[in-house]
């Protein structure tokens, strides 16, 4: 259905550079004051972010930066990452943050796709840049943030004695701001070129707008700043709402985010499936007590990612008090545009349209398909980018009319939820008939041996593809041949035969994109080496 704020946006819009917009409410002596970024050893306060940036955009302008250059960063969450993201977008060149646990030929490959000018490394990347430096076209601008190091240009001394005042450049808000590179599960991955005004109505229309973030809230966001989720909920989400924010540059551990709820006691948490699980399950050890405290403050939990698994949802309600709201979200998108509502959860389901956002379920020529149907979802939107960057042939196969083809297949209830049913690629075809995976792991979850579980195709003796169930059992519980018994019973009694996984392999642990999110692709791949 047509979302009438399509067409009459309640927002004025943008008209210049982004950076403006998200700190002009933060400018005051009492407001620069305020906390912003919490870090285990020092807080930083919006006033301190701001010169920051300040003196990035004044360095890197001294360094021949202009407008439109590409700035690339491979740093840790916390003050470099925020001051090079607002410092770049303050200059009018692009920011380009890159995820800091990918190899040397990723960087490689992003660095001759991008054509980035400058490149900022963090002291955990220096050994994989170390590799690939030497290449003709890798930029000749080359930071290291952390301890000086040969053969790097000093970040910090290098920021430190610039002015920490500096005059916003005038742009368009349909200038590109920033980019971020999708993920390469098929195909290489994909530069996404975002715009100023993509931030500004990611963050009247979800982060404020829905969520309701204000000058009172306490972030723990753990998916990191470099991913379209962590960046809007961590950067300028807060930074235009005036919330603070939970900072770990390490790596996400259930066992540090539980101990930050108990410690920072947030009032909004934004996570993925995985680490809902794995939190529940440390709460197991937990008295009711110790519990209470870590969820004093909460007021919203979002989950976002991947399908919240219904039992999941309900096992945290029951433990926390707390509702998960599950929503969708793409890099495409700047960030979601879907989500459940408040008192109005529907488990299982991704929710309703984000007001100003309008969702279509197509069928394989493009056609809108009626309700209840499944179908690819397009999803129109004043935050839809319109391109990646140097590959017209991907941007014309996915985006068009302001919208995207987010490769979700899903469909709508009478109601205006929508159901995901799995990626497009992800879709089984089992006896003739697409079968979804996630629903099979919705089932599956509910077992109560059963931590965390992802459903793939495996060919069977004769090629033919049937549904192939990864578990990873709860701490305690064995994994033998009768408790794979036990589960195929267990589906039995709650599936369709077609839909029941015809093989259940035990695994210690899941392969994980960095924000939690289990890459199929590579079980699919393990799946056809077995064969």
């Amino acid at each position: 259905m047509p979302n009438k704020n399509l067409q009459a946006h309640k927002h004025p819009g943008l008209t210049g550079n982004v950076v403006d917009y998200l700190m002009e409410l933060r400018m005051s002596p009492i407001e620069a004051a305020r906390p912003y970024l919490v870090c285990p050893e020092v807080t930083y306060s919006f006033g301190d972010v701001y010169r920051r940036a300040c003196q990035v955009g004044h360095m890197l302008r001294a360094h021949g930066i202009q407008a439109g250059d590409r700035v690339m960063f491979i740093v840790p969450d916390g003050l470099d990452f925020v001051s090079l993201f607002l410092g770049a977008m303050k200059i009018g060149a692009v920011a380009l943050p890159l995820n800091t646990f990918l190899l040397a030929s990723d960087y490689a490959y992003y660095v001759r796709d991008s054509g980035a000018k400058a490149l900022v490394v963090g002291p955990d990347l220096l050994a994989r840049i170390d590799t690939i430096r030497q290449a003709e076209d890798f930029p000749k601008l080359l930071f290291a943030t952390g301890a000086p190091v040969p053969a790097y240009t000093d970040f910090k001394a290098a920021v430190d004695p610039m002015p920490q005042e500096l005059a916003t450049y005038v742009c368009d808000a349909q200038d590109a701001a920033f980019w971020l590179y999708s993920s390469g599960s098929t195909g290489s991955p994909k530069g996404v070129v975002h715009t100023h005004a993509h931030i500004y109505w990611a963050t009247e229309l979800f982060g404020i707008g829905n969520m309701g973030l204000n000058a009172n809230d306490h972030i723990l966001c753990p998916p990191k700043m470099f991913f379209a989720y962590g960046l809007g909920n961590q950067v300028y989400f807060p930074l235009r709402a005036g919330a603070s924010v939970v900072v770990d540059a390490d790596p996400i551990k259930p066992k540090a985010v539980l101990d930050h709820m108990l410690a920072q006691r947030p009032t909004a948490m934004m996570a993925v499936p995985t680490l809902f699980a794995g939190i529940l399950e440390l709460m197991r050890s937990m008295q009711s007590a110790q519990i209470a405290q870590a969820c004093s403050r909460l007021r919203i939990c979002v989950s976002g990612g991947e399908l919240l698994p219904p039992a999941l949802y309900r096992k945290w309600l029951e433990v926390t008090g707390k509702e998960i709201l599950d929503g969708v979200g793409t890099t495409e998108l700047t960030h979601m545009f879907m989500i459940n509502r408040p008192g109005a959860v529907v488990p299982g389901s991704c929710g309703q349209i984000v007001d100003g956002y309008e969702g279509i379920c197509l069928d394989e020529h493009g056609a809108p398909l009626p309700v209840g149907e499944i179908g690819n979802l397009f999803v129109k939107g004043p935050s839809a980018a319109q391109q990646y960057w140097n590959k017209p042939e991907r941007t014309a196969a996915t985006m068009w009319d302001g919208g995207v083809l987010t490769g979700d297949k899903c469909y709508q209830d009478a109601q205006g939820n929508y159901f995901y049913v799995g990626r497009m690629d992800d879709m089984l075809r089992v006896g003739g008939v697409w079968v979804s995976p996630t629903e099979i792991e919705s089932v599956l979850a509910e077992h109560p041996g059963v931590l965390e579980c992802a459903v793939i195709g495996a060919p069977d003796e004769h090629d033919m593809i049937k549904p192939k169930a990864y578990v990873v059992l709860r701490q305690g519980v064995s994994g033998d041949a009768p408790l794979q018994e036990g589960m195929r019973q267990f589906l039995r009694e709650r599936l369709a035969h077609i839909k029941c996984p015809r093989w259940i392999e035990f695994c210690t642990e899941l392969p994980k994109t960095a924000t939690g999110k289990i890459q199929r692709f590579r079980l699919r791949a393990q799946a056809l080496n077995q064969a």
